[in-house]
């Protein structure tokens, strides 16, 4: 088999991918749109990684929990540079009740309570400068990542070429070549293809069934040396994270399909705003500025939140299938030897790491039962299946 595969999008589940391939052996050509890589959501100056669960969501609540403790273990050990990453905790604030029942449900989940999570009391609002009375849990793995430093680590690999200015404009397949033709006209050949494009997933032919909304989101930071900050993530109604390279980041906005591409003042206070119960000197600090910095982006998400990992049907072979024998897995038309990886929304740097992990897996043949469950989680054809009235076959296209 041709161990060659074109990766679309340099992002954080393209650049993901293509380090799990490399590594296995593949020769990976990663096309970028932009000028550089990690330009799009997977470019903010800084990620919050840190589990956000579910009390009536088990399926969702085990992909988290999968997702959060592959990620954390794997950056610890890729060789960053410390100053591009921290994983010394992240607190959510949470009501009261709901925070005890959540509590108690992951102490079902996870073997060793104590070194994953704790409820949040006195000591540790005091030890982090938190409002008092405040409720929530501490997720002790939890922490923050540059994501340009990841992105640009993850493809320093010499089996990975990474081309930028590629706008791919069509896939096209051949007897056993995929071609991708760019806006400038360049053509790209290769026998394998990876769709990691995030918000432009649906341009293709091929993909126009695969719907994203878009998320605007605005980042803040300021420069300040002088305050004593958290020395952890803290999430409320937005998160503060803690000071990298003299700034703090904190955020961030969630607006559907919002494509005002200007920092906008309206949005920086609703981002002070959300971290008044996080910190209130830091609060008052930023309300005295005159000027405060941002950066928007957009996050890629489907409607039921669950990203599009997997693969995808021959639409000239399924128009041919009645529907009755679709019941089947073993007769689903899947096109061969192309992939998706997009829709991670925002938690791109918690899931894209895993589940680009999962489909090496199957790009090479090799998966793990919790593998298998994983892609039957993200099955990228699970609308058009569930309009089939296939839903209990959307979720079971492996085995397990």
């Amino acid at each position: 088999m041709q161990k060659n595969i074109l990766i679309i999008g340099a992002g954080i589940a393209g650049c993901s991918l293509a380090y799990f391939l490399a590594n296995s052996g593949w020769d990976v050509t990663i096309l970028e749109g932009e000028d550089d890589i990690a330009q799009g959501g997977s470019g903010n100056p800084v990620a919050a990684i840190y589990p956000k669960f579910m009390l009536n969501d088990e399926a969702y609540n085990d992909f988290m929990l999968k997702s959060f403790t592959f990620t954390t273990a794997w950056l610890r050990q890729l060789g960053l540079y410390e100053t591009d990453y921290r994983f010394d905790g992240a607190i959510e604030i949470l009501e009261a009740t709901y925070a005890q029942k959540l509590e108690s449900y992951l102490s079902t989940k996870i073997t060793v309570k104590e070194k994953f999570l704790s409820l949040i009391n006195e000591t540790i609002l005091k030890q982090y400068s938190i409002e008092s009375g405040s409720s929530g849990i501490l997720f002790n793995q939890g922490g923050w990542v540059n994501p340009l430093a990841l992105c640009s680590h993850l493809i320093k690999h010499s089996n990975i070429k990474t081309i930028t200015y590629q706008k791919i404009k069509s896939i096209e397949q051949s007897v056993d070549q995929w071609i991708l033709k760019t806006e400038d006209q360049r053509i790209f050949n290769s026998s394998h293809v990876a769709i990691c494009n995030a918000g432009s997933l649906n341009q293709f032919d091929l993909t126009q069934h695969l719907h994203l909304d878009l998320f605007r989101g605005q980042v803040n930071w300021i420069n300040s040396k002088s305050l004593q900050m958290p020395r952890i993530v803290v999430c409320d109604e937005g998160y503060l994270i803690p000071m990298n390279k003299d700034k703090h980041f904190f955020g961030a906005t969630y607006a559907m399909n919002d494509f005002d591409k200007n920092v906008r003042t309206r949005d920086t206070k609703k981002n002070i705003a959300s971290i008044m119960r996080i910190h209130h000197d830091f609060y008052n600090h930023c309300l005295s500025q005159q000027s405060i910095s941002g950066r928007v982006s957009w996050r890629a998400s489907s409607k039921d939140r669950k990203p599009f990992v997997g693969r995808i049907f021959d639409n000239q072979l399924l128009k041919k299938i009645r529907v009755r024998e679709l019941a089947r897995a073993d007769h689903f038309p899947w096109l061969k030897n192309l992939y998706i990886a997009s829709g991670f929304g925002s938690r791109g740097f918690t899931f894209a790491p895993y589940c680009s992990y999962v489909l090496t897996n199957l790009i090479n043949d090799n998966l793990s039962r919790e593998d298998k469950k994983t892609l039957n989680y993200t099955n990228p054809e699970r609308y058009r299946l569930k309009k089939m009235s296939l839903k209990k076959v959307a979720s079971q296209i492996f085995k397990v």
